[in-house]
């Protein structure tokens, strides 16, 4: 009897890319729905306030006013009545669960991937498939909860490699994630909150503003001013909606994360193309060691992050 072919090292490679760009397109698309249904919440808060303070200033203005006095009450509370439910269905502690056990999913099969490409630990040199096989249904177990969602995801198509040299992984994996991610999403998130955190001062700066006018109603004698205490009340509320959403985000923190790891990752990559043995096996095993073990730094602080929060 003849022995069946062996099995081509990179289709275990390319199966093992496949499940990655599952689960992280799984995972991407569940921080967008919880990102989008938090903002919903938002903007859907603000608005039932603003509305329900109008209906209050529109009973001033007499009975002429009624038709939308009662529009914007009847909106403005079925606006606040919709949030809890919202933040309830769509943001709850199991769907942000769900969203970073697919994110690490994603992280950990990218990590082992590159770790069997280059041998380092803890693979040894030219280490067989059947590791690399093991390892990943490792990490997928567990996600069987995870299943219906990630039979929705089609990956789209990408060049994966199949085989790296260590100035291909210095380029690629290393340098990559430095300009392609790190440093990107570092800057998005320190811009973000920075923008945000400049509306929130100007709306309390407003609402200041308003409640020291209403004050002056009585002594000026000018009733109609009392009126602005209920919108100072308002800008109050939208710039607390806005301090909670930059804390639910997690804007500076993860502007934070992202810098520090770039930083570090650009100055192993240096480090490793001045050192003069750097093709040595010890020294490429160390570097990709080094190098994936402060991109998991990293993913484990993000997660602790938000798991804790």
């Amino acid at each position: 009897m003849h022995e069946p072919p062996a099995a081509d090292a990179s289709g275990f490679v390319e199966s093992a890319w496949r499940d990655q760009a599952v689960w992280s397109a799984a995972a991407s698309q569940l921080k967008a729905g919880l990102s989008t249904w938090r903002l919903v919440a938002a903007v859907a808060g603000s608005c039932g306030a603003l509305l329900s303070t109008a209906a209050g200033t529109l009973a001033h203005w007499g009975d002429g006013w009624s038709a939308q006095r009662g529009l914007c009450a009847g909106a403005g509370t079925l606006l606040l009545a919709l949030v809890p439910y919202v933040l309830k269905a769509r943001v709850s502690t199991e769907q942000l669960r769900a969203w970073t056990r697919a994110r690490a999913a994603a992280e950990a099969l990218k990590e082992t991937i590159y770790r069997y490409l280059l041998g380092a630990a803890p693979y040894g040199p030219s280490p067989p498939p059947a590791e690399l096989v093991r390892r990943c249904q490792t990490i997928k177990q567990g996600l069987s909860d995870l299943g219906a969602l990630a039979a929705t995801v089609e990956p789209a198509s990408q060049a994966r490699p199949s085989a790296l040299s260590p100035h291909d992984y210095a380029e690629q994996r290393v340098l990559g994630q430095v300009n392609g991610y790190y440093y990107p999403s570092a800057r998005r998130n320190a811009l973000t909150a920075r923008r945000l955190r400049g509306l929130e001062f100007a709306l309390s700066l407003l609402a200041t503003a308003l409640g020291a006018t209403a004050g002056l109603a009585e002594p000026l004698g000018l009733v109609g001013l009392a009126e602005l205490g209920a919108w100072a009340a308002v800008a109050t509320t939208l710039a607390g909606a806005i301090s909670a959403h930059v804390a639910a985000s997690r804007f500076d923190h993860l502007a934070t994360v992202y810098f520090s790891t770039a930083e570090r990752l650009r100055g192993l990559r240096d480090e490793w193309l001045a050192t003069p043995e750097r093709l040595d096996a010890a020294c490429v095993a160390a570097f990709v060691d080094n190098c994936e073990r402060a991109i998991s730094a990293e993913n484990e602080a993000w997660l602790a992050e938000w798991t804790e929060k």
